[in-house]
């Protein structure tokens, strides 16, 4: 299958870009984000419904949701009314939500999964493994999938200990029924080693650096 994610990017004056942490912090900060998150879901959906038979390959593609928007009731009831108007594309979108913000308020954040579920939304965690222990969360919140944090799976290959972690993570993926998914994959020699390992799929450089 070929899938892919919606990014985000902005350019300054000259025309270079800015890093998307800062735009992404900015926008938090004056309360936009959830402005954004909207924009983004129902531009994607529009594009979807539009080039749907283009797009044979694509299971699904990734949306990622903040965790302020996340925490917005009024967001949330939004989101769903885009879902509703287009019932055959919720099939395919897999929302993404950071693995620290899913934990702030793992009760809600069930809840927001199972609603998604229902609609034939997948769900995966982003940033799994950046720093937070979640392993005993991982059932309770019913994730579909997850998504190995970059900064493992970058210089995997260099680290004996990266490359556990990242074994050990697609194993319990495996074993709580997930799919995987490694980011930052920049080489053919990580991207073998990914394979053998198991992990469902991979995202970066060594498929397409656009």
């Amino acid at each position: 299958s070929l899938n892919f994610e919606i990014l985000l990017r902005v350019r300054d004056t000259q025309g270079r870009l800015i890093p998307t942490s800062k735009i992404v912090s900015g926008a938090e900060e004056s309360g936009t984000i959830t402005i954004i998150d909207k924009w983004v879901f129902s531009a994607t959906l529009e594009w979807l419904d539009k080039h749907d038979d283009r797009l044979r390959k694509t299971q699904f593609v990734n949306v990622n949701l903040s965790g302020v928007s996340l925490n917005n009731d009024k967001f949330i009831e939004t989101l769903f009314q885009l879902l509703g108007r287009y019932p055959n594309l919720s099939r395919r979108l897999c929302v993404e939500i950071t693995e620290g913000v899913a934990l702030q308020n793992p009760e809600r954040t069930r809840g927001l999964i199972t609603r998604l579920q229902k609609m034939g939304v997948r769900i995966a965690l982003d940033d799994f493994g950046a720093g937070y222990t979640s392993f005993s969360y991982l059932k309770q919140l019913g994730a579909d999938g997850i998504k190995i944090d970059g900064t493992l799976v970058r210089d995997m290959l260099a680290s004996e200990t990266n490359i556990a972690i990242v074994r050990t993570i697609v194993e319990l993926a495996q074993n709580l029924g997930m799919f995987s998914i490694a980011e930052w994959v920049e080489d053919v020699q990580a991207l073998e080693a990914l394979r053998e390992m198991g992990v469902d799929y991979v995202q970066g450089y060594s498929v397409s650096a656009a």
